[in-house]
């Protein structure tokens, strides 16, 4: 007597899912990946992001706040003037940090801040110019790699503004930059292909 024998056997069925599953766990963290020109991109908006809130929060407060980078450290904070009488002293403490309500994910010698993501550094990879067309020889054109704004959420000194470039330490022709305009207005860049787009 003979038996048709259609079908799967389960040992058939868990050996396979087993190999799937094993593809799988190769294929998936590789597509996961974020490409470098895309981390840039996401610590420009980033940076953006958290200048407009602190811009705000001067505004709000109706105190000076000043943001300072750390070119070498990949980090920047900001600062409130916590003087009595509003005098405009910013000492560079944690405290002021925390009055800024900056969302700190970092620090720098005991000040807590924002570190850049993985692998993003300050720093203009291949771009030559700016996205205003300025050429460029520091990866943060602002005066002592700072900006301030005042009660009013004005750039102080008025009128001064600059451009902190982002680039990735492994792939340079991954480039973004945040423009800051005199009246405090704030641009994210991203330089592709030689040209810079919004």
């Amino acid at each position: 007597m003979t038996r048709d024998r259609r079908g799967y056997t389960l040992i058939e069925m868990v050996v396979v899912m087993v190999m799937l599953a094993v593809v799988v766990a190769v294929a998936v963290p590789r597509g996961l990946k974020t490409s470098p020109q895309l981390q840039v991109d996401l610590g420009a908006r980033g940076l953006t992001r958290d200048l407009e809130k602190v811009r705000m929060r001067a505004i709000a407060v109706k105190r000076r706040v000043r943001v300072s980078f750390v070119e070498g450290e990949g980090f920047y904070t900001a600062y409130v003037d916590m003087s009595p009488g509003r005098s405009g002293t910013i000492e560079g403490t944690a405290d002021e940090v925390h009055e800024s309500r900056l969302v700190t994910r970092g620090s720098s010698g005991g000040i807590p801040g924002v570190n850049l993501p993985k692998g993003v550094v300050f720093g203009f990879g291949d771009a030559a110019a700016g996205p205003l067309g300025a050429s460029v020889s520091d990866p943060i054109t602002l005066e002592g790699d700072r900006v301030e704004f005042d009660s009013r959420g004005m750039i102080v000194p008025a009128g001064t503004g600059g451009v902190i470039f982002l680039t990735h330490e492994d792939d340079p022709s991954a480039v973004a930059a945040v423009s800051i305009s005199g009246a405090g207005a704030f641009r994210a860049w991203r330089y592709r292909g030689g040209g810079w787009s919004e």
